[in-house]
């Protein structure tokens, strides 16, 4: 055995694996999240309470009272606690404080506007409609990383240990698009469009 081994053996530096599998893996979605804002997001609940907040502003107990409409029975110091997160992270803010009877309330309102369904579509049937889009927003794209002001501010701040590309350059120009899309929200043509009413200010 030993014999027919050595008889049979490879030559030197050719290695006896060979791909068993292998998967073309594509982007499915961009986030520009920071790591303190994905660390906040790490949560299902913070998610549903920034999807309830993009209604309307509330304060903590009507929150609480939302979640549970929704099966979700959270005593009130755990929702503060998940508000504290979401404070902390930039992705909600004191819209009002009021007095009442001497007690202070506090409503907040999201910095995020965060999507919150179980059972999605399988947007794959949707692919010739995002290939058109993302052939329209590569336009878009390229007026934002030609843009004078915006290559002398962004160019070349943090170039990446692995590829020495400048993805800080890329991360600002989605996120230019990212708050591009989120201003956009507020537009009476937006609002027209999907039917929705703008109740931030009640």
């Amino acid at each position: 055995m030993i014999s027919f081994l050595l008889n049979n053996a490879l030559p030197f530096g050719i290695s006896m694996a060979g791909t068993l599998f292998e998967n073309q893996v594509k982007i499915r979605g961009v986030t520009t999240l920071g790591h303190q804002s994905a660390q906040a997001l790490n949560d299902p609940i913070r998610i549903k309470i920034l999807d309830i907040l993009s209604h309307r502003q509330m304060t903590t107990e009507e929150i609480s009272r939302m979640l549970r409409r929704s099966g979700l029975k959270k005593a009130t110091t755990t929702i503060r606690h998940h508000l504290d997160s979401l404070k902390n992270a930039g992705l909600i803010e004191v819209s009002k404080i009021e007095e009442v009877r001497g007690a202070i309330k506090k409503y907040y309102m999201p910095t995020l506007r965060a999507y919150s369904y179980e059972n999605v579509t399988n947007f794959e049937i949707h692919s010739k409609l995002i290939e058109v889009t993302s052939l329209r927003m590569l336009k878009i794209l390229k007026n934002v990383i030609e843009d004078e002001k915006f290559v002398v501010e962004e160019t070349g701040k943090d170039t990446c240990n692995i590829c020495k590309g400048d993805h800080y350059k890329e991360y600002a120009a989605l996120e230019i698009l990212n708050k591009a899309l989120a201003r956009m929200l507020y537009l009476k043509e937006y609002q027209a469009m999907v039917g929705a009413k703008n109740q931030h200010n009640k």
